[in-house]
């Protein structure tokens, strides 16, 4: 394996003796990735097939301290101006055009928008990367959209988007039964199609999609082609999908089941939803054992 592969792969959200803030380089973003992790106890209202998330493990901490988080956030953004976090492997094994930050992302290890610290926390990062110059740094929220309309995220949301921002929502299925096999969430699956519809009604929105082989099956035509028609009702009812990121497996899971699913199979889902969303771009990020060759 590369090393450029194992800085790809290592998204690690631990930094030294950091609690909430990680960086990564990462393939989505094309650059560094500074991750916030608001959920250090490991909540969240999905219990994906394919999380790589150690719920085994006790967490460390389980609170989220907004003041340690800005001074963890800050301590990475001088290591990123001053070029040393270069120095540090795996980030010594980045492409010169890697070594850009690309943005804040509110990720870690559960959903960032259950935390009720979200929209002040979204506030001080605003802050804290305007003071510090950066201003062509994203902040990007990286969501299952379980919670796009609830006030207090909503309120973070316009903060987000008021400072470069852009909201990568999820949606991996077409279907409630595929929504439930997969995701494995008690939140209904019509309030995310209605959470995605009103967002996108009110901001730009990416979707990511993680299609994979699913006790040794990837998903369906069938499956793929209700996925798009959710799409296109989303398109046709006034909102902006300003692009998809179709991705698999990336990293171990604890179901052994939940495989990368192969290029070819990735290729294929990829121009069937081409096909019926023309007007959307599609990227795609294959899985380090899906036989493609990034």
């Amino acid at each position: 394996m590369s090393e450029l592969v194992k800085a790809h792969l290592d998204h690690k959200r631990s930094w030294y003796d950091f609690i909430y803030c990680y960086p990564v380089i990462s393939r989505r973003s094309k650059g560094v990735s500074l991750g916030v992790n608001l959920n250090p106890g490991k909540g969240c209202n999905f219990d994906c097939v394919y999380c790589e998330v150690d719920r085994i493990n006790p967490p460390r901490r389980k609170d989220v301290d907004l003041d340690q988080l800005e001074k963890e956030m800050s301590a990475l953004m001088d290591l990123v101006i001053r070029g040393e976090l270069y120095d540090v492997p795996p980030f010594d094994s980045a492409r010169p055009e890697q070594r850009r930050l690309n943005d804040i992302a509110f990720s870690g290890d559960g959903e960032p928008t259950m935390a009720k610290e979200f929209a002040e926390c979204v506030e001080r990062l605003a802050k804290l990367k305007q003071a510090k110059g950066l201003h062509d740094c994203k902040l990007v929220l990286i969501s299952d959209s379980t919670l796009l309309q609830a006030p207090g995220v909503v309120k973070g949301l316009q903060t987000l988007m008021e400072n470069q921002g852009e909201i990568w929502a999820k949606l991996d299925s077409g279907s409630e039964s595929y929504y439930r096999e997969i995701n494995r969430s008690k939140v209904p699956f019509p309030k995310i199609l209605d959470n995605l519809l009103a967002t996108a009604q009110r901001w730009p929105i990416t979707i990511q999609t993680l299609f994979l082989e699913w006790r040794k099956q990837g998903p369906t035509e069938a499956e793929i082609d209700l996925y798009t028609e959710r799409l296109d009702h989303i398109l046709n009812n006034g909102g902006h999908i300003q692009g998809i990121q179709l991705y698999t497996v990336a990293r171990a899971t604890p179901e052994p089941e939940a495989r990368p699913l192969k290029a070819f199979l990735l290729d294929r889902a990829a121009a069937q939803v081409r096909a019926a969303l023309p007007m959307i771009p599609v990227e795609v990020f294959y899985g380090p054992d899906s036989g493609a060759h990034e």
